[in-house]
């Protein structure tokens, strides 16, 4: 009996929603407990207030506005602000500190809420941490009893059985460790080697290609000195043939200084 109280009267005490799914106007003033007895007092202040109006009816009449009175009509930016005389009437002071209190209280409310809800996120975080942390293990420890389980004679075996295959296994699982260690050392050592390889293949590639210019300037080289060779043979023949008609030229020079001479003498 007390349960289901209990359940009614936190039923009762959940925020009415609309035909849209909102919450109604006064949810915070449900959740929040000292809402509802200052606005109870609020409104019996303004009552009270309203019930001295009516009683001076007199005072009415004497601030009554003299309807024949021809009012000036101001501009809408040079229009008097109306502010309301809170000097005069304490009630609405009351009331305004009230209203402020209470929007003190809200705002004190919603940081704390915001607190709540960036303490929340973390824990939410480090909840997300452990529970992948937890399902890796989990995953582990199926394996394991996944092994164990594929034997045929799990059913007979002891709990000392099962340590020791239990320990075979981790035994068995860090030796496959230390094998995928050496394999990726191993693959390290032989990435490393490559990347030498290629290396010296850059560099043997580039005295290739040093060599075939060196090549290709040697060609150039004993072409030209083939053309020069052949340009001394023609020089060295034309020498000669130049020697040749020197000396032609000479005995027909002597031989007509020869006639000359005879002639002269003959004379």
């Amino acid at each position: 009996m007390k349960a289901s109280q209990k359940t009614k009267s936190l039923a009762a005490k959940k925020p009415q929603t609309d035909g849209y799914n909102l919450p109604s106007r006064n949810a915070l003033a449900q959740i929040l407990p000292g809402f509802q007895c200052r606005v109870t007092e609020a409104t019996t202040d303004l009552h009270n207030v309203t019930q001295q109006e009516k009683k001076r009816p007199e005072a009415a009449q004497t601030n009554r506005p003299n309807i024949n009175h021809t009012f000036q009509v101001h501009h809408p930016q040079n229009r008097p602000m109306i502010l309301p005389d809170l000097e005069e009437n304490p009630l609405m002071a009351e009331i305004t500190d009230l209203q402020n209190k209470e929007v003190g209280t809200y705002r004190s409310a919603m940081g704390k809420m915001a607190e709540d809800i960036i303490a929340l996120r973390t824990q939410v975080v480090t909840l997300e941490a452990e529970n992948s942390q937890l399902r890796s293990d989990l995953s582990l420890h199926q394996d394991l009893g996944r092994h164990l389980l594929d034997d045929a004679d799990i059913a007979v075996m002891t709990k000392a059985e099962i340590a020791d295959r239990i320990a075979s296994l981790k035994f068995k699982l860090a030796s496959e460790t230390s094998k995928v260690a050496t394999q990726r050392d191993r693959i390290q050592q032989l990435q490393n080697e490559l990347i030498k390889k290629n290396d010296s293949e850059k560099e043997l590639l580039k005295l290739n290609r040093v060599q075939q210019q060196q090549r290709g300037n040697l060609q150039h080289h004993q072409s030209h000195m083939a053309n020069m060779a052949t340009l001394e043979v023609t020089i060295k023949r034309q020498e000669k043939v130049i020697e040749k008609t020197e000396k032609a030229l000479e005995s027909k020079l002597r031989e007509m200084n020869r006639q000359g001479a005879f002639s002269v003498l003959c004379r």
